[in-house]
């Protein structure tokens, strides 16, 4: 009995040491581990979708075609947090990525080969789109300010502003000057980048939104138009060095196009006007049949991709569920597609 007693008491010493010791290692956090994640494609590409408003969902996917593989909502893989509420656009500059993210007032910086974040810029009120005006200057147009802001991208600070009443949206570089798109107006804005200073505007039609430059030196400007204000859009070609309309191809009034693309030559532009349409930069008419048709898609989103001319559009479905990507080769032929995020809106090529 002595013997028996004596084992049941090792026994219960035994167990007791195993279980503190299971106890204390279960308290211990484990050690957060950053998942693997392979962006050396040279030919990957990077979606934004926007999320719902106020919802604090946006993210960003990353499409592999080497293996055709989507990494979902890449940021927050690697941040290991939410990217924030409304991821509009993206911007490559002096080495970074500038990613804006709009209802939640900033700029978050990320290194493009790891997509780790650097840093923030804060003190915006709704940032809509980044251009570089040089080495250590950058423009974010905004949707409620009023105003154009100019950040350091010394010290990535706030440094200034320029007012421009409206939403400005997108912008474009040329001969020192750059061009500022207004979705409240029918005006292009001129701004001197040396001074900082508006110079003057152009009178194109209602809600002027992207812009791109051709072959020629030429700036495309695609206007969306107001159904509700009574007011036509357009495709207006501008000199830059007059400021001056050379071409104006008017849309009928319940249009509302939107997203216009250039070709890596540049002498093609692609535009959504519910079905996706092609445009030599030469030709003098607006084109009567699409390329693609939308039929069945809510396309939300495109960009061409350089060298393949291959052409890939974002449909956003019913803005719930989430989104997908189609590609077609320059001839408007579906080649593939793949989900992705909430609302995608935007593609950028590595």
């Amino acid at each position: 009995m002595k013997i028996f007693n004596l084992y049941r008491s090792y026994s219960l010493l035994f167990v007791a040491i195993v279980t503190l010791f299971v106890s204390c290692k279960s308290d211990k956090p484990e050690e957060e581990i950053k998942p693997t994640i392979d962006l050396n494609s040279h030919r990957g590409m990077y979606i934004i979708n926007e999320g719902n408003f106020q919802f604090g969902n946006a993210s960003i996917s990353y499409y592999n075609p080497d293996d055709e593989t989507v990494v979902e909502d890449l940021y927050k893989q690697v941040n290991q947090q939410h990217l924030g509420d409304v991821c509009q656009s993206m911007t490559l500059i002096n080495g970074w990525y500038y990613v804006i993210v709009n209802n939640s007032q900033k700029i978050e910086i990320v290194n493009p080969e790891s997509f780790e974040r650097k840093s923030s810029i804060t003190g915006l009120v709704s940032p809509r789109y980044m251009i570089p005006v040089s080495s250590s200057k950058a423009y974010v147009s905004d949707f409620k300010s009023h105003r154009v802001s100019i950040i350091n991208l010394g010290n990535h600070t706030k440094q200034g502003e320029i007012a421009i009443h409206g939403w400005t949206e997108e912008m474009h570089m040329m001969y020192g000057k750059a061009y500022i798109t207004n979705m409240k107006n029918d005006k292009l804005y001129i701004v001197n980048t040396a001074t900082d200073r508006l110079e003057d505007s152009l009178v194109l039609a209602q809600s002027p939104g992207s812009l791109v430059e051709d072959k020629h030196g030429k700036l495309w400007v695609l206007c969306q138009g107001d159904a509700t204000m009574n007011k036509t859009g357009a495709l207006c070609c501008i000199n830059p060095q007059t400021n001056s309309i050379e071409k104006r191809m008017n849309f009928p009034l319940n249009n509302a196009p939107m997203r216009l693309c250039i070709n890596d030559t540049h002498d093609t532009l692609y535009y959504i006007n519910k079905h996706i349409y092609q445009l030599p930069v030469d030709a003098q008419t607006l084109p009567s049949t699409p390329l693609i048709s939308g039929n069945d898609k809510n396309f939300y989103g495109m960009s061409i991709e350089p060298k393949t001319g291959r052409i890939f559009a974002a449909d956003a479905i019913d803005y719930i569920q989430k989104g997908r990507i189609y590609c077609y080769n320059s001839k408007g032929v579906s080649v593939k597609d793949f989900r992705v995020g909430l609302i995608p809106s935007r593609i950028y090529f590595k």
